[in-house]
């Protein structure tokens, strides 16, 4: 029998996943739904003292005859502040003490209503963290509860130990409830440092894909590393134009996985590195691998899980981490040559409608080599991630923190110490969001600002199913009709002005805007949403996959047409 709180099963769960057998018990009512749940479960080896400032020291005793994690339970009100002597002593001793303290719900703090106060308030040298799990009620609170309570137990010992506080908010009416059910199986994550022993690791015959989010260009020692990795297990590696890595085994891919070359591509790990990506096609594709391991590779090993799946965290550097990874025999499969062969048969050529698509269609091949391209996010982001550009440019974009403020400054702030052409391309809210950058003193003439104005944001037309269905979106919603055109702020701040309302315009002015020239450039080009629209769902649309042989079929079609692709199919039968 269990309480039928759900957030008390899953660190139930837990503490026996991780080994976290110790336990120091208190009396009281808000922890019942714990109390039951280990006294008569042979894993746990209870203590019961019933006064909670000798609770925590003689936890802290017991770890220090026996080097193991020990947990305490309490209940609420004054319970918790009781602890913080003892609390704080385990501080200074790093003194890994998991303090399992139960409140009421949130609603309850500082209304005046019975044994309520907020427990989450200790003094910030009586612990590590402080972790807070609400009751669950649908998938999203349940993902929290699951992370905050592995995180609550990997701290413990992250680095330096330490106690870390992890506190249950019970539900009053359902204290004393219980059901016949069966602990949660939850799987443990695992943190590995650099002193770590790493001899479980097993690649043999895995199909692995390595992501790398946003990253400064790789130096040597880095690159080396991920080449030889990839070499050796056949690994492929997404990149997009913010990932700054250009080696053999990368895959620009983002068309691909827009169009749906997920279905057949899912690989067996997944290994991550770097910041964000920036990139919706591939963090949605990336919910769904299945059975798959994700693993993260960071210097600052953090509980990061993007996609919902992280079962490892390898606390080091990315280049450390690749040379160190055992390599007892080449792996053959073919993973890394699907992907090439599936991203070889997209078609970048489509006719499409005067748009931002349009524009990163016919400009990626015409960026001069060595540039600097930043992308203001969302639209931007995504129309240019759809084209390849050459190994030898540099991507970058406001990502970290998803904000259309100083998209424009970042760029110029690079400007300022390279020769190279310097490229943003941005949507006209982002633009004039941070228009005033444009009087920045002794701004270079390596700059270019290519904007995509749209009278509004097209964003809100294109991601987002349900964007789409809001009513009069215009005027609020994508904000239309903010902004005219730019050209007399930018020509009164030194810069050369160019514009386009059509193909033909864009295709006169394209050739100066990537040139060389005495003065820093703007190049303005007029679109609409419909056709900014239209023009995304006409480019995935050309490219849609379901299968290889769904795509072979759709290529075979494209060049002998439909009555030919049925005279081979007979032929085949014969």
């Amino acid at each position: 029998m269990y309480t039928i709180q759900e957030n008390v099963r899953v660190v139930i769960s837990l503490l026996k996943q991780y080994g976290i057998r110790h336990i120091v018990v208190s009396p009281g009512g808000t922890n019942i739904p714990i109390t039951q749940a280990v006294q008569d479960d042979p894993f746990f080896k209870c203590y019961s003292v019933v006064d909670e400032r000798s609770a925590m020291y003689f936890a802290i005793g017991i770890y220090l005859q026996t080097g193991a994690i020990v947990a305490t339970s309490c209940t609420s009100a004054q319970a918790t502040r009781n602890y913080v002597p003892g609390l704080t002593e385990a501080f200074y001793k790093h003194a890994p003490i998991l303090a399992i303290t139960t409140s009421k719900l949130e609603c309850f703090q500082y209304q005046e209503y019975m044994q309520a106060p907020d427990q989450c308030s200790l003094p910030v040298d009586s612990i590590k963290h402080c972790y807070d799990l609400p009751p669950i009620t649908d998938e999203n609170t349940r993902r929290q509860v699951i992370h905050n309570a592995k995180e609550a137990m990997l701290e413990l010992t992250h680095r330096i130990s330490g106690p870390i506080q992890l506190n249950i908010r019970i539900i009053d009416a359902q204290q004393g409830k219980f059901e016949d059910v069966e602990l949660p199986r939850i799987s443990p994550l695992k943190r590995y440092m650099a002193w770590n022993s790493w001899n479980d690791i097993d690649l043999s015959e895995k199909k692995i894909l390595v992501v790398v989010g946003e990253h400064r260009p790789f130096d040597v020692r880095q690159q080396k590393a991920l080449d030889s990795f990839c070499e050796h297990f056949n690994v492929a590696v997404y990149t997009n134009h913010l990932s700054n890595y250009h080696g053999p085994y990368s895959i620009s891919a983002n068309l691909l996985i827009s169009s749906g070359g997920w279905h057949t591509l899912k690989p067996d790990l997944l290994i991550t590195i770097g910041g964000q990506t920036g990139d919706y096609s591939i963090y949605n594709a990336l919910q769904s691998i299945g059975d798959a391991e994700h693993w993260r590779v960071s210097e600052d090993g953090a509980y990061v899980d993007t996609y919902g799946h992280l079962t490892r965290i390898y606390e080091c550097p990315d280049y450390f981490f690749f040379e160190n990874v055992d390599r007892e025999r080449l792996v053959e499969h073919t993973y890394f040559a699907e992907w090439v062969k599936l991203n070889s048969m997209l078609k970048y050529d489509v006719e499409l409608p005067f748009s931002n698509v349009y524009v990163a269609q016919q400009l990626h091949k015409a960026i001069p080599e060595h540039s600097i391209m930043n992308f203001a996010i969302l639209n931007s982001l995504r129309s240019w991630s759809y084209f390849p550009l050459s190994d030898s440019i540099q991507g970058y974009a406001n990502v970290a923190a998803f904000g259309i403020d100083g998209c424009n400054s970042m760029l110029f702030g690079e400007s300022m110490n390279t020769d190279n052409l310097c490229f943003i391309v941005t949507g006209d809210l982002a633009y004039f969001y941070d228009m005033n950058a444009l009087g920045i003193r002794d701004l270079r003439n390596n700059v270019r600002v290519l904007i995509i104005n749209n009278g509004g944001g097209a964003e809100f037309k294109i991601m987002t199913g349900s964007w789409k269905e809001a009513p009069n979106v215009e005027k609020y919603i994508s904000a239309n009709g903010h902004y005219g055109s730019t050209k007399g702020w930018a020509e009164n701040c030194g810069f050369k002005y160019l514009s386009a309302s059509n193909k033909a315009e864009f295709l006169q002015v394209s050739s100066e805007f990537v040139a060389q020239s005495d003065s820093p450039i703007i190049l303005e080009v007029f679109t609409t949403e419909e056709n900014d629209v239209l023009g995304d769902k006409t480019l995935i649309g050309a490219n849609k996959i379901f299968s290889v042989s769904d795509k072979m079929k759709k290529l075979l079609s494209d060049v002998v047409g439909e009555k030919g692709v049925d005279v081979i199919k007979t032929l085949v039968k014969k």
